[in-house]
Order: C-alpha cells, then structure tokens, then sequence
C-alpha cells in the first residue's frame, strides 16, 4: 500500500473536485469529521472497507485513490472527474460545455468553481445510464456530418483508453486541440496510436499519440435542432418512392 501521506493527499484532492467540505464527505461515509481529517493529515490509514466506499464516491478506482494519477496523461490512468452533484439526491447532474466554453475546457475541467459555471441538468430516460458520469459537449464542424453542426453529443466518461476504440465517435479532450469529435480505431496494442477517423470522406484520418489524451468520452447520443439530411440508401428509397408516386398519378 501507498505511504499514508500520499492517500491522505489523494482522499484530500478527490474531496476538493467534488466540491465536498470534510464535514459532508464524512457524513455520506458515515465516519466522523475527525477521523476524516486525521486520513487527509496522514495521521491514521483508512481500513479498506472505508477506500472502498471513498473510491465509489469519487467515481475513481482504488488504484488510483491510493497511488494517485491525478496529474499524469490519461494513458496511464484515469483523470480526475469534477462533476456536479444533486444534494437531495446525491446524484450526478450533466454539465453542459457549449462552444463558447469548449476553449476554456482544458484549464477548468479540473476546477470546480469553473465546472461550476456551466450549465447543469438531468435526464431521467431509462435509456441513459444513469451509474456512469455523463457530460454534453456542442461542437462544430461538418467533419462528422450527418450529425450537423452546432449538435451537442452527449458522452460517458471512459475510465482508460484500453477501452477506446472499434470505430465507435467519441469526444477526445486534448491540450493542443481541445475538444475532438472523431470516431477511434485503436492501435495501441500494436505498439501504435489512435486513429480519429470522420465522417465525412473529405477529411483524412490522424494518428493521434494516447499519452496527450486528456480525456475520452464514449458518444451515446445526440441533440440537435437541425434534422440531418438524407443521404445514401435513405436518399435512394425516397427517390424511388417519388418515382412509383408519379408513375400512379399518370396512371389515372
């Protein structure tokens, strides 16, 4: 097991991107103020029943309560998640990142004040999973059409990139290019990189290296007040159902 003062530093940092004081942290695990600031002052060592219940809280695994990964590139380990909590229902809501925010993004994704800027809500469809992390990002673009510009994908937090992949969209957060709408192929265990891939043929696929992923998030939806245009197969049958309609109306 880590050296005390590291989780106490580590129970101290996931409380603080939560937004929790000492006070209400103890109270959802049911120990005492004390001994949770006893834990963060690396006095005493939580027992793992209580890691175990700490590391559910924080939406993080124990691993990575224990020996930290706060700071390191999401290839390594997943990163720290400030999200929004209903206090009478001590649930998650999902912060809306528009794209007037999605510059700032990088630097306030960590910082609760910031995250707290944002506009937050639920959804109560039975079809969202409601036990994982959601976020909506709007994006921008026509490299993914159908799905039209100005949409906002809705995305669950993936936890490590060893799960990224299939040529499944995701939204990839990134230092250099902040927040990326692609679909990922993954090449990591051939000693490689990812591939972001569009949508549209226009734009070529890029390699991109895991270690500046910042965060992945696996797309699962999307809302839009644009319809997307028919293309395809879909345009091919309406125009072949507008052909038989004209065929019966010279018929008559």
């Amino acid at each position: 097991m880590a050296k005390v003062g590291t989780v106490g530093k580590q129970i101290k940092h996931y409380r603080k991107a939560k937004g929790w004081t000492q006070a209400e942290l103890a109270e959802k695990l049911g120990l005492k103020r004390s001994a949770l600031g006893a834990y963060e002052e690396g006095r005493s060592e939580p027992r793992l029943e209580t890691l175990v219940a700490m590391a559910q809280r924080f939406n993080v695994s124990i691993d990575t309560l224990v020996v930290g990964a706060a700071d390191q590139p999401m290839e390594n380990a997943p990163r720290v998640l400030t999200v929004s909590v209903d206090r009478t229902s001590d649930s998650e809501r999902i912060a809306v990142v528009p794209q007037k925010a999605a510059a700032g993004y990088t630097q306030g994704f960590a910082d609760p004040e910031w995250m707290e800027g944002l506009e937050h809500f639920a959804l109560p469809f039975p079809e969202i999973p409601q036990f994982r992390t959601l976020r909506m990002f709007q994006i921008e673009g026509d490299s993914m059409l159908p799905v039209p510009s100005g949409s906002y994908i809705l995305g669950s937090f993936v936890e490590s990139l060893d799960g990224v992949g299939g040529g499944r969209p995701y939204i990839i957060v990134t230092k250099e290019d902040g927040l990326v709408f692609k679909r990922v192929e993954n090449k990591m265990d051939e000693g490689g990189e990812l591939m972001l891939i569009s949508n549209n043929p226009l734009y070529e696929p890029y390699p991109l290296s895991p270690n500046k992923v910042m965060e992945a998030w696996r797309a699962i939806g999307y809302f839009s007040t644009e319809w997307p245009e028919a293309g395809g197969a879909v345009q091919h049958a309406i125009n072949a159902l507008r052909d038989e309609v004209r065929a019966l109306k010279l018929e008559r």
